[in-house]
């Protein structure tokens, strides 16, 4: 049987910067999160999507299919829509509050590249997870990220020299990505990230406190999605699998129906 390859596309919400990010205290500042979305798709299926998203960005008639410039109502529908896609998610959260140690080890020029690298990698572990999990090998596997002011080599060589070596028995996962295989596109020339940006600002939205949503975090997106990530097939659970929580919800001092929503990609199934 011939191997299947697949195509991950990466995006992310929220920013890099570090010194002035908002908190309880402090109302003006920087996102509180940094949120990267994956989604994994067979790459024979890459150009019936991007037919399937050019009919879906018509009927919504945009430009593009970006969330942050869509209705809730146009969000809605097109997560809704993902679902019938044969695509597998990933998402990884981090609450810059909670990274004090981290920072002190990268702190300087580089702090907000080496931030950003480190999350990624932990979206490209889980997904080296999976991989392994699913026995995919590396030469099965090519990597899209959304082109920023970023230096790709330098998050090439962090992903090589973990997978290498890597820290703990977890990141062992991405030695099954290839280096080599990570490349970086803009939306405009990619309307397959438009997918991985709907993954990044989903997961984004049911965290995200401010003054413009009153402080009520919007959870519907992800609840319309939540069943395409990627779970412990034996238990169901999500979190640790498909999404990552670095520090976890306890460190990360969520609370009310924020936690609560968290909670449930802990929850297993019933036997």
């Amino acid at each position: 049987m011939p191997k299947v390859h697949y195509t991950l596309f990466v995006d992310e919400s929220g920013d890099q910067d570090l010194d002035k990010f908002r908190t309880d205290e402090r109302q003006f500042g920087s996102d509180p999160y940094l949120v990267f979305g994956g989604v994994l798709i067979p790459t024979k299926h890459l150009d019936g999507y991007r037919a399937f998203l050019n009919e879906l960005r018509a009927e919504l008639d945009v430009k593009a299919l970006h969330c942050t410039d869509l209705s809730h109502l146009k969000r809605c529908c097109f997560a809704r829509r993902v679902v019938s896609l044969r695509v597998l998610l990933f998402g990884v959260v981090s609450k810059k509050a909670t990274i004090e140690d981290y920072r002190k080890q990268i702190e300087g020029d580089k702090e907000k590249q080496d931030y950003y690298n480190k999350c990624a990698g932990y979206l490209l572990e889980r997904v080296g997870h999976f991989m392994h999990d699913e026995k995919i090998g590396s030469d099965q596997l090519s990597v899209v990220f959304e082109k920023k002011t970023h230096d790709y080599q330098r998050l090439r060589n962090y992903v090589r020299q973990i997978g290498t070596t890597p820290f703990d028995r977890r990141a062992n996962y991405l030695s099954r990505i290839d280096p080599l295989s990570i490349r970086a596109e803009g939306k405009k020339e990619e309307p397959l990230l438009g997918l991985a940006d709907l993954a990044s600002f989903s997961i984004y939205q049911a965290f995200a406190e401010t003054k413009s949503n009153f402080s009520i975090p919007e959870q519907r997106y992800l609840r319309e999605i939540k069943e395409k990530f990627w779970k412990n097939p034996e238990t169901g659970q999500i979190a640790n699998h498909g999404i990552k929580f670095i520090k976890g919800p306890v460190n990360m001092k969520l609370s009310g129906k924020t936690s609560d929503f968290v909670m449930k990609f802990y929850r297993k199934k019933e036997a």
